[in-house]
């Protein structure tokens, strides 16, 4: 027993056995008191790493090449895609198509024309659908304008996205004249989507190894090597330039057979014709470092520069008229 007079009024006596509190919650209302949470007591998940289909991203001895997951390529997009039942628009457009062509003009120019001037003054209808895009039958600059809205989408912003908007790209851009008879509108988009997805500048990053090459080479290559020319025109405006008649996404392939800065630029269709020339001294070249054609007489002064001449490994030449 504690005696303390004058710690309570009217009471002297204090109990000290020990006792255990009890505690009560007075709060009113739902609370939380019924939460119960099983995953906090669980052990910490794996690295979120392994979580991305064991994606590998190979290193620049491997040409930067980003090699992609099961899952990450058979990622299908939802496509606009024409519709085949809109008959009456289809049928109006091959007639006008036909009235062209009788009037002088190419099918090409034929079919700009009515990219312009639309049959009954609208596109084509069209289904939205999953598609590969450039598997799809759009054509290009749909192609071009499809990927430009996944792009805006913010569908190019981790590194796996942008690999898989190039490889889409350098499947639509295989065509010796998949940039020829764009609109201006799909041209625009082509440089954003450029900008956006980071379109490689430079050969090795895309996997071409060999920087001078001949029409063969580019045969097997032709979509990464058109990719190249839009990353190297995507670079120039990165770092201040402007696109001028010498120098834009439709001239896209430089020159150094006349000029040491390759202006006036060429269309890939020129840059083919001069790879395909029948009669060996006029044929021509690619470099790839530069993006641009080189002449016969050049290219020869590069092999003669070089440890074992062509069979050095920065060459990717077969022309048999070139090579003894």
């Amino acid at each position: 027993m504690i005696t303390r007079p004058g710690y309570r009024r009217d009471t002297l006596i204090i109990d000290d056995d020990d006792k255990i509190p009890n505690i009560k919650n007075k709060r009113n209302g739902i609370g939380n008191r019924t939460i119960t949470r099983p995953g906090a007591k669980q052990q910490s998940g794996i690295s979120r790493a392994v979580i991305f289909n064991r994606m590998t991203v190979l290193g620049s001895e491997n040409a930067g090449i980003v090699e992609l997951g099961e899952k990450t390529l058979a990622k299908l997009f939802e496509v606009k895609v024409p519709d085949i039942t809109d008959v009456q628009w289809i049928a109006e457009k091959n007639r006008l198509i036909a009235k062209y062509i009788a009037l002088g003009m190419t099918k090409d120019e034929a079919e700009a024309e009515v990219k312009v001037n639309k049959p009954f003054g609208r596109a084509q209808r069209t289904i939205t659908k999953q598609e590969n895009i450039a598997q799809s039958a759009l054509s290009t600059g749909q192609k071009i304008d499809e990927l430009a809205e996944e792009v805006s989408q913010g569908r190019a912003e981790g590194k796996t996205d942008r690999a898989l908007i190039q490889r889409q790209l350098s499947l639509t851009l295989r065509s010796i004249n998949s940039l020829t008879n764009l609109t201006q509108a799909e041209i625009l988009n082509l440089k954003n989507l450029a900008l956006r997805a980071d379109i490689p500048s430079d050969h090795k990053a895309l996997g071409l190894s060999p920087r001078y090459v001949d029409k063969e080479f580019y045969d097997k290559n032709s979509g990464n090597i058109n990719l190249l020319f839009v990353g190297k025109i995507a670079e120039y405006i990165k770092l201040g330039g402007v696109e001028s008649k010498d120098y834009n996404m439709n001239d896209i392939v430089k020159d150094f057979t006349t000029s040491s800065n390759g202006r006036p630029a060429k269309t890939i269709p020129v840059m083919y014709r001069g790879l395909s020339r029948t009669r060996a001294k006029d044929r021509k070249y690619l470099d790839l470092a530069e993006g641009g054609i080189i002449t016969r007489n050049q290219i020869k002064k590069v092999s003669k520069t070089v440890p074992q001449g062509f069979n050095n490994p920065i060459f990717g030449i077969t022309d048999g008229d070139l090579i003894p």
